[in-house]
C-alpha cells in the first residue's frame, strides 16, 4: 500500500475533493459534451463526459474485484489509447495508485517498476509482459489498435464509496533523473488538481477548447498539463496513438482542435506543408521563438517544467512581449533561486542552477517512492528543490534556459540518464568501463553513443554485438546506443571520465565520417 507522506495544514485549496470528484462534477455539469475523441484510423470513437464516467466506474469495479483499493499500486503499461485514461481515472476512483510506465520499457525495466512500487497487477499492450507476470500477479492485455479495456468492466453496484481526499496518493511518474535507475515520483491527488487548475489558467483554456494530445500519456506533459487541464475546464481531448505527420492537419481541422503541444519535429515536418485554415489558438512550446508565431499564426506558450514540479513554474505567452529566446516569468505558487557552484545567487545573465520552492504534495511532488535518501538530497536546507537545470535571469526579469547540469540526454522528448545506459553496458562480460554521451540528431534532438574500454583483446565486433543485444533486451529502445566505439582510455579530469572530452572526440569522429546511425561492421578502435 502506498501512502502520501505530504500533509498540508488546514485550509487546503482542494479540501474535500480529489481527481475522481473533479471528473464526476464535470460529468454532471457537462454530461452530453464530448470529453474524448479517439482518433485511430478505422476505429474512431467518442465519449461524452457521462459515458466516460460510466466506463471509469465499470473499470473501477473490475479492478476492485482484483483486489485493488486505497493505496494499491497498478502498473499502466500502455501506448496512447482510451484505456489509459479510463484505467487511470478508475484507479483514482478507488483511491489506488496508477503507476505510469513508459510503453517502451523492457521487461527488465518493468520488473524494476513492479518491485519498487509493489504493484499488484498490470494493464498492458504487451503479450510479453502478460507472459512474464508471475502467478501472484494479474495482467490485462489491451489491444493497442482498439484501445479500450472492456475486459475489466464489472457491476458498478459492488463499488465501495470513499470520502474524497486530496492528500491520497494518486500516481507514480518515472523520471530518469541522473541515476542508474529511474526514480519513482509520487503524486498526490492535490498535485494533479494543482496541475489541472494551474495549467488551465496558464494556457488560458476555455470550456470550448479542443486539445490535441499525441505526446505519450505516461509523461506529465500529456496527462497532467494537457489532459487534466482540459478536463478541469470542461473541454475536449482528441487523442492520437502518436504524432502523425500525414494526419496532423486533417485531424486538427476535422475536430476543430484549438490547442496542442509544439515539438521541434513539427517545424521539420508540418512546418514545410501548406497550412490550412484551422482553429488553433495556441501551442505549448519551449523558449519564445517569434518565428514560430509568424510561421503558424498561433500563439506559443513557452514553458519550463519537469516531473517533480508538477506544472509550469515558469511560462509565458508569445503575445506577452517576453524576450526572444526566454521561457518566461515565474508563476504564482512558486519561488525560484538561481545559484552558482558555491550556492551563491547569480548575477543577471549569469547561468546557474535553478532551484524551485513550492508546497510538497501540492505544487511540488510528494517524494521519490522508496528512496528517502534521494528525496532528502533533492532539497536544500530551506526546502528548495534542486532541478539540475541551468538558467539565467535577463534584465527584464524573464528566465532563459541554458541546459542541464546533470549527465542527461533528451532523445525524441524522452529523458535518458547516461548512467542508466552505462550500468547495462558494464554488465556485459569483456567490458571494463563504459561512458555514454549524446550525439546531435536533427529529428530526435540527440541520440545515445557509447564508448567502451574492453578488458581483453577479443574481436570488438563481437563484443559490440553483445553490448547491443544486452541493451536491446534490458533497455527501452530509445535508450539503446546508436553507435559503439572502443577506446584504449577515456579523457579524464581529476580521475573522472570527462564527458566534455568525449563529446569533443565524438565531434571529431563525426567530422571524419566514422559515425553511423547503427552498428555496421567493425566499429573503429580509437587511441587517445
Amino acid at each position: 500500500m502506498i501512502k502520501s507522506k505530504a500533509v498540508l495544514d488546514e485550509g487546503h485549496p482542494f479540501e474535500a475533493t480529489d481527481i475522481y470528484a473533479m471528473l464526476r462534477r464535470k460529468a454532471i455539469d457537462r454530461a452530453s459534451h464530448a470529453v474524448l475523441h479517439w482518433s485511430s484510423p478505422g476505429l474512431a470513437r467518442t465519449w461524452t463526459y457521462a459515458a466516460f464516467l460510466d466506463d471509469v466506474d465499470a473499470t473501477a469495479a473490475g479492478l476492485q474485484r482484483r483486489g485493488v483499493g486505497v493505496g494499491t499500486p497498478v502498473v499502466i503499461h500502455l501506448e496512447n489509447c482510451p484505456a489509459f485514461l479510463i484505467v487511470w481515472f478508475a484507479c483514482a476512483r478507488l483511491g489506488a495508485v496508477a503507476v505510469n510506465v513508459n510503453a517502451r520499457y523492457s521487461v527488465d525495466e518493468l520488473k524494476y517498476a513492479e518491485e519498487i512500487t509493489n504493484a499488484v497487477g498490470f494493464v498492458t499492450n504487451s503479450v510479453d509482459v502478460v507472459e512474464a507476470v508471475g502467478a501472484a500477479k494479474w495482467a490485462i492485455l489491451v489491444a493497442p489498435d482498439v484501445g479500450t479495456a472492456e475486459e475489466l468492466f464489472d457491476d458498478v453496484s459492488s463499488l465501495v464509496d470513499r470520502p474524497a481526499d486530496p492528500q491520497l496518493a494518486l500516481g507514480v511518474q518515472f523520471t530518469s533523473g541522473s541515476t542508474s535507475r529511474p526514480k519513482a515520483v509520487l503524486y498526490s491527488n492535490a498535485n494533479a488538481l494543482w496541475a489541472a487548475r494551474e495549467g488551465a489558467a496558464h494556457f488560458r483554456l476555455d470550456h470550448d477548447d479542443v486539445q490535441l494530445v499525441f505526446a505519450p500519456l505516461f509523461h506529465t506533459l500529456a496527462l497532467f498539463w494537457q489532459t487534466l487541464a482540459t478536463v478541469w475546464i470542461g473541454g475536449t481531448v482528441v487523442l492520437q496513438a502518436k504524432f502523425s505527420v500525414s494526419q496532423f492537419w486533417d485531424v486538427s481541422v476535422n475536430f476543430g482542435c484549438t490547442r496542442t503541444t509544439y515539438m521541434p519535429l513539427l517545424r521539420h515536418t508540418i512546418g514545410v506543408q501548406p497550412i490550412p485554415t484551422n482553429s488553433y489558438r495556441s501551442w505549448i512550446g519551449g523558449a519564445q521563438e517569434m518565428e514560430l508565431r509568424e510561421l503558424f499564426g498561433i500563439d506559443i506558450f513557452a514553458t519550463w517544467g519537469m516531473t517533480e514540479v508538477v506544472t509550469q513554474p515558469i511560462y509565458s505567452n508569445s503575445g506577452d512581449g517576453v524576450d526572444e529566446g526566454a521561457v518566461g516569468m515565474v508563476a504564482d505558487g512558486y519561488e525560484i533561486r538561481i545559484v552558482n557552484e558555491r550556492g551563491e545567487p547569480t548575477q543577471v545573465d549569469e547561468p546557474g542552477e535553478l532551484l524551485i520552492r513550492g508546497v510538497r504534495g501540492l505544487s511540488i511532488f510528494c517524494e521519490y517512492l522508496a528512496d528517502d535518501d534521494a528525496t532528502a538530497a533533492a532539497f536544500d536546507h530551506e526546502g528548495f528543490f534542486r532541478t539540475g537545470d541551468r538558467v539565467a535571469s535577463l534584465p527584464s526579469g524573464a528566465i532563459r534556459y541554458v541546459g542541464r547540469t546533470k549527465d542527461m540526454m533528451r532523445v525524441g522528448g524522452e529523458n535518458v540518464a547516461a548512467s542508466e545506459v552505462e550500468r547495462v553496458i558494464q554488465s556485459v562480460p569483456g567490458v571494463g568501463e563504459a561512458a555514454v554521451v549524446g550525439r546531435p540528431d536533427p529529428v530526435l534532438g540527440e541520440v545515445p553513443v557509447a564508448f567502451v574500454i574492453a578488458t581483453d583483446s577479443r574481436d570488438f565486433a563481437l563484443l559490440s554485438a553483445q553490448v547491443m543485444a544486452t541493451c536491446e533486451t534490458m533497455l527501452a529502445n530509445f535508450k539503446v546506443p546508436r553507435s559503439i566505439y572502443e577506446l584504449d582510455d577515456f579523457p579524464r579530469a581529476i580521475n573522472k571520465v570527462s564527458k566534455i572530452g568525449l563529446r569533443e572526440l565524438l565531434e571529431k569522429i563525426d567530422n571524419a565520417g566514422l559515425a553511423s546511425s547503427k552498428i555496421e561492421g567493425t566499429p573503429p578502435r580509437i587511441s587517445l
